[in-house]
């Protein structure tokens, strides 16, 4: 038997869980182009026109 009761074992699971969905998001998000720090944001490219439509491809009604 285990020396932890049922209700610590839930404790440990639940924080487990949760600090393995904080990894998965860092995993994911670490070294993505789009990770940027609040005030971080890139300038966009003025030499690069802006699509004045919206790309509609490929939607139905």
């Amino acid at each position: 038997m285990s020396g932890l009761s049922p209700d610590e074992i839930v404790d440990l699971t639940e924080i487990l869980v949760v600090l393995m969905g904080i990894g998965i998001i860092w995993a994911v998000y670490h070294g993505s182009e789009r990770a940027e720090l609040p005030g971080d944001a890139r300038e966009p490219d003025p030499s690069q026109a802006e699509d004045a439509r919206p790309d509609t491809r490929g939607r139905t009604l």
